[in-house]
């Protein structure tokens, strides 16, 4: 189904007089559309069909589940893009919000309570999610050869606080400011409930890519002082996003300079893990 196709849906009687993709994801395509209804001002919405793509769950269920969750964070009032139609089985429009994911002056701060935030969302009324609070068998998925890694494992601490929203992909490239502020958080697709940790471990190696390992400290400090979490976990779920993302990285459609970089930098992280966790650096390393 087409652009106009979906806006009739949505505006019967409307007609796109712009659309454009949008670059950066990978497990969605994504359309800038401009909207002239019938009657009315223009609109600027965003067309995102998601597609099929290995280590992630079923487009269909993935579609129907961010739809459902911006429906709700929206009407709490929450920096998300307003949903205004899903189209089964994959395709959701959504409100375009005009940003830049440019970091702002006190990046990492600003980042750390946009994250705070996000884990004090009253988890009454959530649809239903997938639960993300063990890193232990996505460890042994990433990192089959370790034998060392269950005893290892096995000594870290289990979750056992009341389950937060994860946002399930808190990077950069998933945050949208306009004057110094924030405008949004996209991209929900991977949304869950389980450990906060996991969202911190991921941030901290995106930012880690993005901006250096000085931010990624910051950014993790300032938001263990906000939320007093108890961090011993952490190690672990450092290593279970750097393994995961060198695993998945060659699909990301990335230039060979950037690929290299972004490897360079998560197998840093990885083997900091590693050590944090008393492991013995990899044999290809």
């Amino acid at each position: 189904m087409g652009p106009q196709e979906l806006i009739d849906r949505l505006l019967p009687g409307a007609r796109v007089t712009a659309c454009e993709p949008l670059t950066g994801g990978v497990s969605a395509e994504v359309l800038a559309v401009t909207v002239r209804p019938p009657s009315g001002p223009v609109e600027r919405l965003v067309i995102r069909r998601h597609r099929d793509i290995d280590g992630k769950t079923d487009r269909r269920d993935r579609a129907a589940r961010e739809h459902a969750l911006l429906v709700h964070l929206h009407a709490t009032g929450a920096p998300v893009p307003q949903p205004r139609l899903f189209v089964a089985p994959d395709t959701l429009i959504q409100e375009r919000i005009e940003g830049s994911t440019a970091l702002p002056d006190d990046a990492a701060k600003l980042m750390a309570q946009a994250l705070a935030t996000i884990h004090a969302t009253d988890p009454t009324g959530l649809p239903p999610l997938p639960v993300c609070d063990d890193p232990s068998a996505g460890i042994h998925k990433w990192l089959p050869e370790r034998a060392d890694l269950a005893a290892v494992l096995a000594g870290i601490e289990p979750y056992t606080g009341s389950p937060v929203l994860l946002h399930g992909d808190f990077w950069p490239g998933n945050l949208l400011w306009r004057d110094g502020r924030l405008a949004a958080v996209l991209d929900w697709e991977d949304a869950a409930i389980g450990d906060p940790l996991v969202d911190v471990a991921c941030a901290r190696v995106e930012i880690a890519c993005a901006a250096g390992d000085a931010m990624a400290e910051t950014f993790s400090r300032v938001y263990l002082e906000l939320t007093h979490a108890d961090d011993a976990r952490l190690p672990a779920w450092d290593l279970y996003v750097s393994s995961a993302a060198l695993h998945y990285m060659d699909a990301w459609g990335l230039a060979p300079d950037a690929l290299a970089a972004r490897k360079a930098t998560t197998r840093a992280r990885q083997a900091a893990a590693m050590a944090a966790l008393g492991l013995a650096p990899r044999s290809s390393d």
